[in-house]
């Protein structure tokens, strides 16, 4: 019923404006070909000033700026999921208040996409419009998009709120409640999800329009629609006067990233848009540059025996049909443990005749009966091995890292500390030419432990994967079992095992990556307090760095945008591992900042909202300086306690606790602070302002679509009590992508405008638009407004940014460059 009415309408609107472009019936049955969906004013997918069912490619972020008639629209859009879209919207209405008096505007929209489109129905959307904001574009909408032709696409949809319109028709929903006919007019202060709104008011209006692409014009779209807005609500917003419900214009997508448009607005005025539009997920540099890693070479072939537990092997690999066997078994069971193989193990009961040979035919039975095994071995009723068939490449590999492992290389080489150090300089030579830094090296017979610090490779198996070449390449060849930990700031987060038989088996093969990280074992790292690791490097340690930097103030209405070019310069030295002193000061350069004169209304202590005078008065400034220390208690608990000039407008002192396993998608931590006021200097002096704030946190990964949650709970700078909930998306390119909102005790009146904290935040890694190797990554936060309420330290270092990307999913999705 649904789909037939939005269908319907879709007709009704776009028809008579589509004619010229309709072709044959037979047209329309074709399925729409995959394309690039066009941005509207408001920065969503859709026609001109009105939405349409379609979405953007999954994960595609976009900077769309839209102007006419006096409104200027810049959103911030991203396609959440693959159905559901998103936007942030920052607009400027001249005139709105008075001829001298402009309204800057924020605001947040959703649409969700119900269904796909089908041969014979149009995919349908439900969007909501300026639902979280001041309510100047509030609105609500169900709306249908169905391709007629491989050129034209027709919508339409209906209406509510600013897409009422002046009311075409009746809502449909008064005949269900009297309580639908009322909807409160726009509230300027609210900044709350006004649920009571939604689909509500006396009228329901009607749009839509057609979208031609002409096929012999590439990246060309031409637009027409009909829509229900009036803007003659929005009093005296510049020089527009609208004549009639009609708009026009034509789409172009200049280049993969940006696209134009331009258009006739509502019979009485012209409108333009550019959009930069980019995906997350598709890195714009090349990710392959570089001489790559040192090629692994194999060992010497070590003597030739049975491998240990096994007994004579038998190959019996390819397609072949299993005769039969009439072999009994006392037991058949899958072993564990055997490197990425799915072996069996057969017992043969006592009294059973083999004739002296393997029983092949026995395996491929048992092969039928488990649903594909790589290998069989068949033991005595003493539990002795008599003999293994091999039934995959997969059992090759696992037979030859079990003989390997046998034995049978010279160890002697053990004995000579100069064959130590000779491999010790060895590998960490051939680690600084890879961009690693050796952290601890012990070395055994048979085993060798590393410790790396990664400043260089935007993914971790990438590092994991160079340092284990290099160990394999460097050292003696009885050497078998390479364990390689990964070190972020001197804590050791993730240990992997790998095989080096293992390694040599697979490297350079078709399923390099996947049988490499079936053979790998990640496990959690020690903190090992009674036997530290031999230090390669002797502290103290000092680093420093200068470098540009632009601090902006967004969202004044005295000025929407300000920028100050500043110099920053910082400094690291490290004591002991895992103990250091480190700070930032900053200088402007500009005094972009001097002319914020906008004072605080607010009734909490002034935790954030004077922040303009820690931009005027420290400047130069001491942003942070801190002596930290980050340790290990156990496997899956890390600690942190810093004190000092902690951020910009706190001092003080922080300590940290947080478990986390390489093996779960969740973690706790637990922090306390007790945190006084700087003065707005940022140098040593202090307010007479101090507070205790403290928060437990949850974090998960969930797995699905790179989302993750995370809440905080507990008591802000502010006096406060609440909680922060974050979500995010978070790709395997180190991109990040999400929203938060914190709700505390203090009412939506007291808070002040914008009712309560809420924002965006993006990090940006350098790798993902650099042709060469980096670890950088840009973060950026956007607040539509900074208010005292729900306001949070800004630690630097806390431990779960540190430790997410060492544990065994991150590393999984990742995996794919262990090999580059």
């Amino acid at each position: 019923m649904i789909r037939a009415a939005l269908a319907s309408a879709c007709a009704i609107v776009a028809v008579p404006a589509a004619g010229p472009f309709l072709i044959s019936p037979a047209a329309a049955q074709e399925p729409p070909p995959p394309r690039r969906e066009t941005h509207n004013l408001f920065g969503m997918t859709g026609l001109i000033d009105t939405p349409s069912a379609r979405v953007q490619p999954d994960a595609q972020l976009s900077f769309s700026a839209g102007y006419f008639g006096g409104f200027l629209r810049n959103t911030l859009s991203f396609q959440v999921l693959p159905r559901v879209e998103a936007a942030f919207r920052y607009s400027v209405l001249d005139q709105f208040f008075s001829p001298d008096l402009d309204l800057f505007d924020r605001s947040f929209d959703i649409k969700i996409l119900i269904s796909d489109e089908t041969r014979n129905f149009p995919a349908i959307a439900v969007g909501l419009q300026d639902f979280l904001g001041t309510g100047i574009y509030s609105g609500e909408y169900v709306v249908a998009s169905k391709q007629v032709h491989p050129e034209v696409t027709l919508t339409g949809g209906f209406g509510w709120g600013r897409l009422a319109g002046t009311g075409n028709l009746r809502n449909p929903f008064t005949y269900i409640s009297d309580g639908f006919e009322d909807r409160d007019t726009v509230g300027l202060r609210t900044g709350t999800v006004r649920f009571g709104q939604f689909f509500r008011g006396p009228d329901m209006g009607v749009f839509g329009g057609v979208e031609w692409r002409p096929s012999f014009v590439e990246g060309v779209s031409v637009k027409a629609e009909y829509s229900p807005f009036d803007y003659s609500i929005d009093a005296g917003s510049g020089d527009f006067e609208q004549t009639i419900p009609f708009n026009f214009g034509v789409d172009w997508q200049a280049t993969d990233l940006i696209s134009l448009g331009a258009y006739a607005m509502y019979g009485s005025t012209f409108g333009v848009r550019a959009t930069i539009s980019l995906n997350p997920m598709e890195d714009i540099a090349p990710q392959d540059l570089g001489a790559g890693p040192m090629p692994l070479r194999p060992r010497p072939p070590v003597e030739q025996g049975p491998p240990p537990g096994l007994g004579p092997v038998v190959e019996r690999i390819g397609p072949a049909p299993a005769p039969g066997s009439d072999l009994s078994l006392d037991a058949l069971e899958l072993e564990s443990a055997t490197d990425g193989a799915r072996w069996a193990i057969a017992d043969v009961p006592a009294g059973a005749s083999l004739d002296g040979t393997c029983p092949e035919d026995a395996a491929l039975d048992i092969d039928a009966q488990l649903g594909v095994v790589d290998g069989v071995t068949f033991r005595d009723a003493a539990g002795a091995p008599i003999c293994s068939v091999v039934l995959r490449p997969a059992g090759q590999r696992y037979v030859e890292t079990k003989r390997l492992r046998r034995g049978g290389y010279d160890t002697s080489w053990f004995a000579d500390q100069a064959q130590h150090d000779a491999a010790r300089e060895k590998v960490s030579a051939a680690l600084r030419a890879d961009g690693l830094d050796m952290v601890s090296f012990s070395l055994e017979p048979q085993r060798v432990r590393l410790e790396i610090a990664n400043p260089t490779y935007n993914s971790p198996p990438k590092a994991i994967g160079r340092a284990a070449v290099t160990l394999a390449n460097a050292l003696p060849p009885s050497v078998e079992d390479l364990e390689v930990t990964l070190v972020e700031q001197a804590l050791p987060v993730v240990t992997v095992i790998l095989r080096r038989a293992r390694l040599e088996a697979v490297a350079e093969t078709a399923d390099e990556e996947r049988d490499s990280w079936l053979g790998a074992e990640i496990v959690d790292t020690p903190p090992r307090p009674g036997a530290p690791l031999p230090e390669f490097e002797g502290y103290p340690r000092y680093s420093w760095f200068l470098t540009p930097a632009l601090p902006i103030s967004l969202f004044d209405p005295d000025a929407p945008l300000r920028a100050d070019p500043s110099l920053r310069v910082g400094g690291r030295l490290e004591l002991a591992r895992g103990a250091s002193v480190s700070g930032t000061v900053i200088k402007s350069l500009a005094g972009g900042f001097d002319d914020i004169d906008r004072p605080s209304d607010s009734t909490l202590p002034h935790v954030r909202s004077d922040y303009r005078f820690y931009l005027q008065e420290g400047d130069p400034g001491v942003e942070r300086l801190t002596a930290d220390y980050l340790f290990k208690v156990a496997p899956e608990i890390y600690g942190r306690v810093s004190a000092g000039m902690l951020e910009r407008m706190f001092g003080g002192v922080s300590a940290e606790v947080l478990w986390k396993s390489v093996d779960r998608d969740w973690g706790l931590g637990a922090e306390l602070n007790y945190a006084r006021q700087r003065d707005y200097d940022m140098l040593a002096g202090f307010r007479d302002y101090d507070v205790i704030t403290g928060h437990g946190s949850f974090y998960w990964d969930t797995g699905w679509n790179d989302m993750e949650v995370q809440v905080d709970a507990g008591r802000y700078l502010a006096g406060d009590y609440g909680a922060t909930f974050t979500m995010s998306r978070r790709f395997s390119n180190g991109w990040e992508i999400g929203g938060f909102f914190t709700l505390t005790d203090v009412p939506f009146d007291e808070y002040g405008e914008g009712s309560f904290d809420k924002g965006l935040f993006l990090t940006i890694p350098l790798r993902w638009g650099l042709p060469f190797e980096t670890r950088e990554r840009v973060p950026i936060t956007i607040r539509p407004l900074t208010r005292d309420g729900g306001a949070r330290l800004e630690i630097f270092n806390r431990l779960y940014p540190i430790v997410r990307e060492a544990d065994r999913t991150d590393l999984k999705n990742g995996w794919g460059n262990f090999w580059r």
